[in-house]
C-alpha cells in the first residue's frame, strides 16, 4: 500500500495489518472522547486531533511513519485527508471481499429448466 509516496507493507485481507488497523481506529476514538470532555484552546484541539492521527498511523503503520508522512507537521487537514483516504480503502476492500462471496455464493449449482432447455435446442 502507498501513502503519500511510501510504500508500506498492508493488506486488508491480512487479519494481523486488520487487528492492527481496529487497534489504531479505537485508539483515535479513546484520544478524541478524551480531549472533547476538557476546555482546551482550538489550537490545542487541533494538535491533539493530529497527535491521536499519528499513534494510528505508528501503530497501524510501523513505529516512526506519521514522522515520514507528516513531517512534525500538525496540519490537521492534512492528517484527516490521510486518515479519511484509508477508511475509504477499507470500505472499497471490504465491498470487494464481499463481492468475491456473494460471486461463489451465485456460482453453486442451481438447476434453471429454461436454461437447460436452451442449451438443448442450441445443438
Amino acid at each position: 500500500m502507498n501513502l503519500k509516496g511510501i510504500e508500506v507493507n498492508f493488506s486488508f485481507t491480512n487479519a494481523d495489518d486488520i487487528e492492527r488497523l481496529e487497534k489504531g481506529i479505537k485508539i483515535v476514538k479513546e484520544k478524541s472522547e478524551e480531549y472533547k470532555k476538557q476546555e482546551i484552546s482550538l489550537s490545542e484541539a487541533i494538535r491533539k486531533e493530529c497527535i491521536a492521527i499519528n499513534q494510528f498511523f505508528d501503530c497501524v503503520f510501523g513505529e516512526g511513519i506519521s514522522q515520514k508522512l507528516f513531517e512534525g507537521r500538525m496540519d490537521l487537514q492534512e492528517h484527516a485527508e490521510l486518515f479519511i483516504e484509508i477508511a475509504n480503502e477499507k470500505v472499497k476492500q471490504t465491498r470487494g471481499i464481499q463481492d468475491v462471496y456473494n460471486n461463489l455464493e451465485k456460482a453453486k449449482y442451481k438447476p434453471n429448466r429454461e436454461t437447460r432447455r436452451y442449451n438443448k435446442f442450441r445443438r
